[in-house]
């Protein structure tokens, strides 16, 4: 929880819990959902990160932890997405492999999108996908950009923001070039990182 509020206090918009227990960086290892209900950040969202979670089962998390947003990344369809949306803002992750993912059956069931690299497990694999897959595609809907994103990526980061889908890049998703350890943030690199792109 101390690195939660050091994110919050640094100006950070939005700070991801994980909710899928095959993670290294699972919440409910370390934080019960009454100490997430107990941070009340001043600047940031309280973000939960599931995967396939049964509907009933995240709607009670949201709640008891008094999250702001869910990000899912497993293999939600959009009946699945738009009962969710329906109660809480929702990100929907797309993996990115050799093509760009279809969207338009979560045009509706969706608030945001986030973009990440293809895997066979879920979850970040702390790698780059290929961003010229997207970079001609109007989004349509703001987007988050993740994906192994490190502090060498400002000046690409800065080319995106001038394509076609840099219109709609709305957020940049940062964890695995961050960490000491997994779920363990440098908080240095991170406020660096900020301070750069500002």
């Amino acid at each position: 929880m101390e690195q939660a509020q050091a994110l919050d206090d640094m100006g950070v918009h939005y700070i991801g819990f994980i909710f899928y227990a095959a993670s290294k960086r699972y919440v409910m290892a370390n934080l019960s959902l009454s100490d997430l209900g107990n941070f009340q950040p001043k600047n940031a969202k309280k973000v939960g990160v599931f995967v396939n979670e049964p509907v009933d089962q995240l709607l009670n998390i949201v709640q008891e932890a008094g999250l702001d947003m869910v990000q899912l990344h497993g293999d939600e369809d959009a009946d699945y997405c738009a009962i969710v949306q329906k109660q809480v803002p929702l990100v929907k992750v797309f993996r990115v492999g050799d093509k760009m993912p279809t969207l338009a059956p979560f045009e509706n069931a969706a608030d945001y999108y986030l973009f990440d690299t293809d895997s066979k497990m879920y979850g970040g694999t702390g790698a780059h996908f290929n961003w010229e897959l997207i970079k001609g595609n109007v989004i349509g809907k703001p987007y988050f950009l993740s994906g192994g994103i490190g502090p060498n990526d400002i000046g690409g980061i800065e080319v995106m923001k001038k394509t076609k889908a840099g219109s709609d890049l709305y957020a940049l998703d940062i964890n695995s070039q961050f960490e000491i350890e997994p779920g363990n943030k440098n908080l240095e690199k991170i406020k660096s990182f900020i301070d750069a792109l500002v």
